[in-house]
């Protein structure tokens, strides 16, 4: 089987049945096998990718975020098709940041949470607002929290069989703390709104893996950096 035929099923497998974001398109399926080296979606040799998404998902689950993130890192940066992992390792890097009172912690889980956001998961999308909403001082914003909130609210995602519904005691608490102004600008932002699919970057020349310069771009886009 050819790498990238191999990869979109390891994808598919870990998505789910679902009617959620769409699937990457053909070009930014090239695009992350390019990142990836051609070889597929895979951590290092030999190991199960969906083994270790169920173990690192069920230490979460179990409250464990300390075991649980070191795997939700790697399994994050294999892109389009594990936001949900994503969106898991910025939920797990939120509470340790809160533990640590660590800026950079905070900075990393946001930057993931905004990278599953972007790919049109609403989970991530209601967390990005919570977070800027009623998260730390440092990172409050009643402009991101409404924008965030206003996709959430609007995103079709919601209807796939895997979506998990937060708390409504905190649906009710976000609502309650985004300025109705804060809620019309971030509507007027989200009309304009087009799903970016993070795509890992090509890899260093003398080194394996996603590792390098960040490279986000909307869905079906072409690269000129290649």
């Amino acid at each position: 089987m050819r790498p990238l035929l191999a990869g979109l099923m390891i994808a598919s497998v870990l998505a789910g049945c679902s009617s959620g974001p769409p699937e990457p398109t053909r070009r930014e399926a090239e695009l992350y096998m390019q990142g990836l080296g051609g070889r597929g979606m895979v951590l290092r040799a030999g190991t199960d990718v969906n083994r270790l998404y169920a173990e690192a998902m069920g230490q979460k689950e179990r409250g464990d975020c300390t075991a649980a993130i070191p795997t939700l890192q790697k399994i994050a940066t294999l892109g389009p098709g594990y936001e949900n992992a994503q969106t898991a390792l910025g939920e797990c890097l939120i509470e340790k940041a809160s533990a640590d009172n660590a800026a950079a912690t905070m900075n990393e889980a946001l930057m993931w949470l905004r990278r599953a956001a972007d790919a049109g998961w609403p989970e991530a999308q209601f967390r990005m607002a919570y977070v800027h909403a009623l998260g730390s001082a440092q990172v409050r914003s009643t402009d991101e929290a409404g924008y965030w909130f206003a996709l959430y609210n609007i995103n079709t995602a919601k209807m796939r069989v895997s979506y998990v519904a937060p708390p409504q005691s905190q649906v009710a608490a976000l609502d309650a703390a985004i300025p109705e102004a804060a809620k019309k600008a971030g509507a007027a932002r989200a009309a304009s709104w087009r799903r970016q699919a993070w795509i890992p970057p090509n890899p260093p020349a003398n080194e394996p893996g996603p590792k390098g310069r960040e490279r986000r771009m909307p869905a079906g886009a072409m690269s000129s950096d290649r």
